[in-house]
């Protein structure tokens, strides 16, 4: 059989290492230069939605839910890191309830 020719249900849970069940995720909170592109980054790119946004704070989630998965302060006076910089989050991973969501 080919990989091909499997058919894998979205209820499957995949094999391998899990998360206990009794940890729970909280929202990532970031600190960034410019809360208009990090919001149309996370918009566009990423496909959250903006829950909540002030002049300097944006809460985001994914579309069909109102949990708050990203947190975006604009911090006055920040620097933006330059593109091979030395700081700067590299990644960060996102926990959806199932494999449709992630579509």
């Amino acid at each position: 059989m080919t990989t091909a020719d499997r058919s894998y249900s979205y209820t499957t849970p995949p094999t391998g290492y899990r998360l206990p069940e009794d940890v729970r995720l909280g929202e990532v909170r970031l600190q960034i230069a410019d809360l208009a592109r990090s919001v149309a980054y996370y918009e566009r790119v990423v496909g959250l939605r903006v829950i909540d946004q002030t002049q300097s704070l944006a809460t985001l989630a994914a579309h069909g839910s109102d949990k708050i998965i990203v947190e975006l302060n604009e911090k006055p006076g920040v620097a933006q890191v330059p593109r091979r910089g030395r700081l700067g989050l590299y990644h960060f991973a996102i926990l959806l309830p199932d494999r449709p969501s992630l579509g």
